[in-house]
């Protein structure tokens, strides 16, 4: 491109421009001097402002779950707007806090000049919106848009708005409009910003009762028995689950109370291996379970299975359950029966029948807990 192409007058498009304004800027600045500055703010400044908002508006929906008629959808919107809003007028503003800062400096004041300034030194900001398709870069590239405006607005007062001591009174006056526009900024956030927060928080308030928002899911609640069972299945649970008649092998001829062994049973699916006996001492009967439960099996199933119930009174008797070193212990006590289960390290014990729940701890207590622990865990 020679000198004479830069002072014809011809304006290039507006990306052309842009482009330019920030990889050429000392020959683009020549160029725009000998330019008449025509409609700067809705031909210049207002296309890079949308697009930014466009960008900053899609970069919402889509890193925000989706495009829903909500009210989180509706204050994306109402910030795009309000970032052109804000871009037309900060520009508008910066171009009067020139023209009158300039003369200050000894430059002669110029209301087209100021404006050409203002839209041109502006773009490394509007541009720098785009990259809020990118979040975690965005900060960042938009201070670095801040500083590069300043620079670009240091560069265009000498063919614009020539400064008396140009070499001393460049860096001053832009730290005179650096402050100036700090200032303005801080009053905005001071007196403005309430406002838009009321109007914002109005307009959710009217697009929730149009679009109300959708219930949140429910919290999934697992009972304790699945918790506990969930933990030992990853942490101490075998792997290998042990045959069924191994587990069998470790009920007694006999339990305290004079209860006799009758049966015994086994059985191995689902991720649990287990024998199963039945005792007797006259009318009474109580049956024992030993279960081996390995680490794939399905903690809600498993949970399911055992039928634990919940804390409280119950009919004609009561339910408890507690967690001592790393065991849950559950009681179950109605008018003629009882019921005690034990979830320990990759083994679980039940006993239950029309007996008392002495008698059910007993049972369990002669087997031995930690003795199956010691065999059958991890």
């Amino acid at each position: 491109m020679t000198m004479d192409a830069l002072g014809d007058g011809e304006k290039p498009g507006l990306i052309a421009r842009a482009r330019d304004i920030l990889i050429r800027p000392q020959s683009e600045w020549r160029r725009i001097a000998g330019e008449e500055a025509g409609s700067l703010i809705g031909g210049y400044v207002a296309p890079l402002a949308i697009a930014g908002a466009v960008v900053s508006f899609g970069a919402g929906v889509l890193y925000g779950g989706g495009f829903a008629l909500n009210a989180a959808l509706a204050s994306k919107a109402l910030s795009a707007l309000l970032y052109v809003v804000f871009a037309l007028v900060s520009v508008w503003l910066a171009a009067i806090a020139i023209n009158a800062l300039a003369p200050r400096f000894g430059a002669e004041a110029s209301g087209d000049r100021a404006r050409q300034l203002a839209a041109y030194a502006s773009t490394p900001i509007l541009v720098s919106m785009l990259a809020a398709i990118a979040p975690p870069i965005a900060g960042a590239v938009i201070a670095a848009g801040v500083i590069y405006a300043l620079v670009l607005l240091a560069m265009g007062m000498a063919p614009l708005m020539p400064l008396r001591d140009p070499d001393n009174n460049t860096p001053r006056f832009v730290i005179s409009f650096a402050a100036l526009s700090g200032l303005a900024l801080a009053l905005a956030a001071v007196f403005v910003g309430p406002l838009l927060h009321a109007g914002r928080e109005a307009l959710t308030g009217a697009v929730e009762t149009v679009a109300p928002a959708p219930a949140p899911p429910p919290i999934e609640q697992r009972s304790v028995a699945e918790v506990t069972i969930d933990r030992i299945a990853q942490a101490e649970a075998a792997l290998t689950l042990t045959d069924p008649a191994r587990l069998a092998e470790q009920f007694p001829d006999s339990l305290p109370g004079g209860f006799r062994r009758q049966s015994v049973a086994g059985a191995r699916r689902g991720g649990i291996s287990r024998a199963d006996s039945v005792y007797r001492d006259g009318t009474a009967t109580l049956s024992i379970a030993l279960i081996q439960f390995g680490a794939n099996v399905d903690p809600a199933a498993f949970a399911a299975l055992l039928a634990v119930k919940p804390d409280g009174p119950q009919a004609d008797g009561y339910a408890r359950t507690q967690t001592i070193d790393s065991r849950f212990y559950a009681e179950e006590v109605g008018a003629s029966t009882s019921r005690y289960v034990v979830i320990g390290r990759g083994v679980v014990v039940v006993a239950q029948g029309n007996v008392t729940m002495d008698q059910a701890r007993a049972a369990v207590e002669t087997i031995g807990l930690q003795r199956l622990e010691a065999m059958f865990s991890r």
